[in-house]
């Protein structure tokens, strides 16, 4: 069985990046030792854009493979920004199952946390909590639980799409797309065009 994962976290953008835990090579090594013996193939959200991408479109081309996939894995190692958060309530728009990779006693997830004006044990994010379909430790538990968290087969993301992702996921669909050879080639791997 091939399961397509899309992989939300930081990526490196430049130096000052250089630090930050990023998804890498290790961490789909990582992801697929746990899958195995099923294959884990990945969206490529840190690869080159197609020339003359608009704006719009790039993010079109991300809410594209979060809808094409099969699970969304999100990297909450550390703090994230703005496109986690937008990718997670994208895949839980486009019922995508959601692991989030938050180890223990980090950011996004405390033993103990005294939270405002309370104390909380075992304090989850509320926007974590409410979005993932399951939180592990690490990036091979993640793997071992792709099979049971991956949706079987994917819905038509187009049924019932949410006004604010439309424009976007139809300007990449629609004239973006079509030049994308990276993303035609995994899409006729998956069997999804």
């Amino acid at each position: 069985m091939v399961i397509a994962v899309y992989p939300s976290g930081s990526i490196k953008k430049g130096v000052a990046d250089e630090k930050k835990a990023c998804w890498s090579d290790t961490e789909r090594a990582q992801v697929a030792e746990g899958a195995a013996p099923s294959e884990v193939v990945f969206f490529e959200n840190d690869g080159p854009l197609p020339a003359g991408i608009s704006t719009r479109a790039q993010f079109g081309r991300d809410v594209y493979q979060v809808a094409a996939s099969d699970v969304v894995v999100v990297d909450a190692r550390e703090r994230r920004g703005l496109g986690v958060g937008v990718e997670m309530a994208a895949a839980a728009a486009f019922r995508v199952p959601i692991l989030v990779v938050a180890p223990r006693n980090t950011k996004y997830r405390a033993d103990r946390l005294a939270y405002r004006g309370t104390v909380v044990e075992d304090y989850v994010h509320p926007h974590i909590a409410a979005l993932a379909t399951l939180i592990v430790d690490d990036f091979r538990e993640a793997g071992r639980r792709l099979l049971r968290t991956a949706r079987s087969k994917p819905l038509n993301p187009v049924m019932g799409m949410p006004s604010w992702l439309e424009g976007a996921y139809g300007e990449y669909r629609d004239r973006v797309l079509p030049g994308d050879p990276p993303m035609l080639a995994l899409l006729d791997r998956l069997g999804r065009r």
